[in-house]
């Protein structure tokens, strides 16, 4: 069967004309702005031996209901350690802070994600800041399982215990044991 020459002109030049203009779009589209959200003001957890303070800032755009988190983690004197952003383009698809501590021991300071969309609201992404490394790490991959429940429980000297998904099973782990080995 073969189709009217017309037929398949018209059609290229409507898939044409859209993909132009959907590409156009996202080609001229402004880059995404982040604003500090104009709702709760930064929550501020400074560590037990008062050398760090860790910020958990709202960020969104204006015209979304809501917001998400961007974390830094500062020294005393003001200095700039590490931060991570969960932010997304739409403002429905990043994260928020749940829950934030820090260990007794003033190791590792943990928090707790949801989903600023509310998908995926049976997890509930743990991370944590190794005072050691800088760094954060993802709960979640080092237990190679997905936490389910943003209560987690903090115990000296750095433990924390989370409820998971896949094993079905609430554990408590050693921060300390689970960073990465270099």
């Amino acid at each position: 069967m073969r189709l009217p020459t017309g037929l398949i002109v018209f059609f290229l030049c409507l898939a044409c004309a859209v993909s132009m203009g959907v590409a156009g779009q996202q080609r001229n589209a402004a880059p995404a702005q982040v604003y500090e959200s104009p709702g709760p003001a930064p929550a501020r957890y400074e560590s037990p031996d008062k050398s760090i303070v860790a910020i958990v800032f709202p960020v969104g755009k204006p015209e979304v209901k809501g917001y998400e988190s961007r974390v830094e983690l500062r020294s005393k004197s003001g200095e700039l350690l590490t931060q991570r952003e969960y932010l997304s383009t739409d403002g429905q698809h990043g994260y928020s802070v749940y829950k934030a501590a820090w260990t007794p021991d003033s190791s590792f300071f943990v928090y707790s994600l949801v989903n600023s969309g509310g998908h995926q609201p049976w997890h509930s992404p743990v991370e944590f800041y190794t005072r050691s490394d800088e760094k954060i790490f993802s709960l979640d991959d080092a237990l190679h399982d997905a936490a389910t429940n943003p209560q987690f429980l903090m115990s000296a000297p750095d433990r924390v215990t989370v409820e998971l998904w896949f094993s079905k099973t609430t554990r408590t782990v050693p921060l300390s044991a689970l960073i990465p080995k270099e």
